[in-house]
């Protein structure tokens, strides 16, 4: 009984470093993502950079704020306020990925294969883009 719970145990182990390893595997170019940190805030988004280089990008994102906040990003040549609004919520057209739903204090992360080009950070919670939560963003 003893050995079978080792061998379980140790195979459990890998199984878990295994996959650790995986997510944390640099890009297929063999650089790491670069780490973008960005707060999101009552009406804010405040990113650590706001320009990168092509590739690979992690956004590590935190809700420093109040309340329900999220991070979507989009490829867009339209200026950051100016996004076609619908029912409160700025058009998605263009968007490469988020991080949804966060809760206030709530962490959360996306990696993104970013191309050279303009985006748009928004919050895409209903009124907080039309209350200024955008900002332009670079991958050049």
């Amino acid at each position: 009984m003893r050995r079978v719970s080792v061998v379980v145990a140790s195979a459990l182990a890998f199984a878990v470093l295994g996959t650790a390893a995986a997510v944390a595997a640099p890009s297929s170019a063999g650089t790491a993502p670069t780490v973008v940190n960005v707060e999101l805030t009552e009406m804010k988004i405040v990113p650590s950079r706001r320009s990168v280089p092509a590739g690979k990008v992690t956004s590590r994102v935190k809700n420093v704020g109040m309340s329900l906040h999220e991070l979507v990003v989009i490829r867009s040549n339209t200026a950051p306020g100016k996004l076609p609004v619908k029912n409160h919520e700025a058009s998605e057209a263009g968007s490469v990925g988020e991080v949804a739903d966060l809760h206030a204090g709530k962490s959360g992360s996306v990696t993104l294969d970013l191309k050279k080009g303009k985006y748009v950070l928004i919050c895409n919670i209903t009124g907080h883009y039309q209350a200024g939560m955008y900002m332009g963003f670079t991958v050049t």
